[in-house]
């Protein structure tokens, strides 16, 4: 597991506040934020959000509509958005952030308090473990 992912969950999950969590994203060298990008989609991916999900996501995040990382997420499949939300320019990272931190947030939540109701083994259900 990398720290990213660590870090990401602790904000999903309400350990960080989301702004400190947009803080700590926005000072992290630029490389570094790609990683964190790298290390948001695998959260994402596993949080399987579902198309309404999605738009509520896009609502919380307190993006406009038309930014692009919305507007690809809305308009592709969720595996072709996934790469090319990834593959945008760096000036849209802070977004592409923003974005996912919500649509994650809303995804897992759901996740937590369904398939996982009764307990999981996922670590990043498991945070106090670590």
């Amino acid at each position: 597991m990398e720290r990213y992912e660590v870090t990401i969950n602790r904000i999903a999950q309400g350990e960080i506040p989301i702004e400190e969590g947009i803080e700590w994203f926005k000072a992290l060298p630029e490389e570094e934020q790609h990683k964190a990008l790298r290390g948001m989609n695998l959260c994402i991916h596993q949080s399987h959000p579902r198309e309404p999900e999605i738009e509520e996501g896009i609502k919380l995040s307190g993006l406009k509509e038309t930014y692009t990382p919305c507007v690809i997420m809305r308009k592709n499949t969720f595996n072709s958005a996934r790469a090319k939300v990834l593959a945008l320019p760096s000036h849209e990272w802070l977004k592409a952030f923003r974005l996912w931190l919500a649509i994650f947030t809303i995804a897992d939540s759901r996740r937590r308090s369904t398939d996982c109701q009764a307990g999981c083994d996922h670590w990043w259900h498991n945070l106090e473990m670590l």
